[in-house]
């Protein structure tokens, strides 16, 4: 019986430290900075160079939301909101 009850203070007090350790470290890294340069947003000059259907597709490429059912003019809209 006592040997249940230091194996679950223990269990107890690893778990506790193991969640604390994690929440510490995290706070104290540095944020992760990419080392490749980042991508400009594309004009409207060069969207509008694009069919719609290569609009929506550049959209899914990139993980954006628009809506399909709208204008050309609205999907471009749209991108250069998200991509701002």
């Amino acid at each position: 019986m006592d040997g249940i009850v230091i194996v679950a203070i223990l269990a107890v007090a690893f778990l506790f430290f193991v969640v604390k350790g994690d929440k510490g470290s995290k706070a104290a890294s540095k944020p992760a900075t990419k080392s490749t340069p980042q991508e400009k947003a594309p004009t409207v000059t060069e969207l509008k160079k694009l069919t719609k259907n290569q609009l929506v597709e550049l959209a899914e490429k990139k993980g954006l939301k628009v809506k399909t059912s709208g204008a050309k003019a609205a999907v471009i809209s749209e991108i250069r909101e998200q991509l701002k």
